[in-house]
């Protein structure tokens, strides 16, 4: 008797149409409902990302617009707004100071030193110049105290050039103390650019404390 020939049984079908039912839910499952919900499952968490840029974006526009504000009253008030240049910008600023100081007949300018804190860079320098007459000098200091760069001015002194002579009928020789304040933000790092003292005052913090027994326990 030929098997292939043979008819099915009534239970033989039934399984054979189970087993056709799973083979094609196999099928869908495998190439159309996961897909489909692997693509959904993605679209809706780009959505969620994209919302939350868009919510970041909003208050950051909102942040720029509340500076714009705040700055636009600064200056209508008579202020001048300066700029804190990125790390860095000693030689924007030697130009700066030449330029100033040309009139001058003699001038002197040192960089002290170059401290951080955080991402604010502080250059010191002290400053000496030589001029005709003491409108000269302050003609000076009010260029440095409002030019573009944040510059900050201090321990300012003048004296006669010849001790006959008061500061307000002759030459005078002028001299202060002086910062050039820049940031981290644009900048790159250096050779020059010293270590974060914010950092380093953590540290101290964190070394200098020491346990003693029963300090901590109730009273």
């Amino acid at each position: 008797m030929n098997v292939l020939s043979r008819k099915l049984s009534s239970r033989e079908k039934a399984l054979l149409v189970i087993l056709v039912l799973v083979i094609v839910a196999a099928l869908y499952y495998l190439l159309i409902f996961q897909p489909v919900t692997d693509r959904i499952n993605r679209s809706k968490d780009n959505a969620a990302s994209l919302e939350t840029q868009l919510i970041t974006l909003d208050a950051k526009v909102a942040q720029i617009q509340r500076m714009q504000k705040s700055v636009e009253e600064f200056t209508q008030n008579g202020h001048v707004v300066s700029i804190m240049p990125s790390y860095s910008a000693g030689k924007q600023e030697l130009v700066f100071l030449n330029s100033t100081l040309a009139a001058s007949e003699d001038y002197y300018v040192g960089f002290t030193s170059i401290t951080r804190e955080g991402n604010q860079i502080r250059r010191e320098f002290a400053l000496k110049f030589t001029v005709d007459k003491y409108s000269e000098a302050e003609n000076i200091i009010n260029i440095l105290e409002h030019s573009d760069l944040r510059c900050l001015i201090s321990d300012f002194s003048v004296k006669p050039v010849e001790q006959e002579e008061t500061i307000e009928n002759g030459k005078v020789e002028s001299s202060c103390v002086a910062t050039f304040y820049e940031t981290m933000f644009g900048g790159v790092a250096d050779a020059e650019l010293p270590e974060d003292s914010a950092k380093q005052q953590q540290q101290d913090v964190v070394g200098t404390y020491e346990y003693q027994e029963g300090s901590l326990s109730p009273n």
